[in-house]
């Protein structure tokens, strides 16, 4: 019976990885003229329950992800942080 329930919850929580990955990455997009703060509390939303479901993400990762959440007009400003990153 624990090997059943263990493997269940297994499957569940790879599940729910893929789930939190797929709203990071794509339905996640800055709406113009919506709160940044909201925006970045919903991330972080996301974020904070993958490390729950023992999926940590490193920062720089975080920081990446989050920056591709933004408008196609902030494309510039993402070429010009992951440059200015690679140099450090």
């Amino acid at each position: 019976m624990w090997h059943k329930l263990s493997g269940l919850y297994k499957r569940k929580n790879t599940l729910n990885k893929d789930s939190l990955m797929r709203k990071i990455v794509s339905l996640l997009k800055y709406i113009d003229g919506e709160s940044i703060v909201v925006h970045i509390n919903t991330f972080m939303g996301l974020v904070n329950q993958l490390a729950a479901a023992k999926f940590p993400l490193v920062d720089a990762f975080q920081a990446l992800l989050l920056l591709y959440t933004l408008l196609d007009n902030c494309k510039n400003l993402v070429v010009s942080l992951n440059t200015s990153c690679q140099e450090e």
